[in-house]
């Protein structure tokens, strides 16, 4: 489990990974020092909660993927909760609709106060990165190592998805790894987040190989051109050692936010699970422990 922080979706992996591996270098070329001097005063990034999202405009500009940091510097502990996007949500202003539509209706403003309202906790800072430009990456690492246990077939004539994917470990370019992460025609949202986790750890393994080491500097820049945050260059900075800290000493704590199958009107959702809902914001108020759940899944027609 603890392995899988290497892939806090993509924008983590940014500032986790080669934020890390940038450290590490401006270090070496005595720059490290000079950074920390011109970057904006102020003690950094305390305890506090962070907003990732993913957006994909191939999507209708949706949030592909939700997640929320949980910082807490003092104790050394990073506590992360992955949302899928079919969750049902009460949207400010709209009533109940997938939480992922949130953003295609009020952008990062409404995203951030509908997870707020359903964590039941303050989220002050956000952090979006534009997953359509990965792809382009990519292809400037040339491609990305991966393992598909099975083959992919989808096509989407009126989202001009086309995603053709054969069986086997092959390299991938920008394109079909991106078609890798956004095909779910076998099971929904658990297993996407499973596939953006192999995904990104094959970002970090190609990023940090021999051929790209010394382009990382260059690869992070193509990379943050990417991001949008609230996070000023210090507080990002901060969340990058306590990310890369929290990792080094297994203190890195992760869920998936569990729930139950239902349809409205042939539409599919997904009905958070009240108990372990409540845990999560348990721990976001007080650094609970969660006990992920299992979820039998059930369909409803209402």
């Amino acid at each position: 489990m603890k392995k899988t922080f290497l892939i806090i979706l993509a924008v983590v992996v940014v500032i986790g990974i080669t934020g890390g591996l940038f450290v590490k270098i401006a270090s070496k070329i005595a720059l490290f020092d000079i950074f920390l001097t011109l970057a904006p005063a102020g003690s950094g990034l305390e305890k506090t909660n962070v907003l990732v999202l993913g957006i994909d405009d191939a999507l209708g500009h949706r949030a592909d993927t939700i997640m929320v940091v949980n910082y807490r510097p003092a104790e050394g502990q990073i506590h992360l909760v992955s949302i899928p996007r079919d969750t049902l949500a009460s949207l400010p202003g709209r009533g109940l609709d997938k939480i992922n539509h949130a953003y295609a209706y009020g952008g990062v403003k409404m995203s951030k106060k509908t997870v707020e309202n359903l964590l039941n906790t303050e989220i002050p800072y956000y952090i979006i990165i534009n997953l359509s430009g990965i792809a382009k990456i990519i292809d400037e690492m040339g491609g990305i190592t991966i393992e598909i246990d099975k083959k992919m077939s989808y096509v989407d004539l009126a989202g001009n998805v086309f995603i053709d994917l054969e069986p086997g470990r092959q390299k991938l370019s920008g394109k079909k790894a991106v078609d890798f992460i956004r095909f779910r025609s076998d099971g929904g949202d658990m297993k996407r987040i499973a596939r953006q986790q192999q995904f990104l750890r094959a970002i970090a393994a190609e990023m940090t190989n021999g051929k790209n080491f010394w382009r990382s500097p260059k690869l992070l820049l193509s990379l943050l051109s990417l991001v949008n945050t609230n996070l000023n260059a210090k507080q990002t900075l901060g969340l990058c050692l306590g990310l890369r800290s929290a990792y080094d000493l297994d203190q890195v704590k992760m869920t998936t936010l569990a729930g139950y199958d239902m349809f409205v009107d042939g539409i599919y959702y997904m009905r958070p699970d009240e108990v372990n809902l409540e845990e999560i914001r348990q721990q976001f108020s007080q650094g609970k422990k969660v006990v992920t759940l299992k979820i039998e899944t059930e369909e409803k027609q209402n």
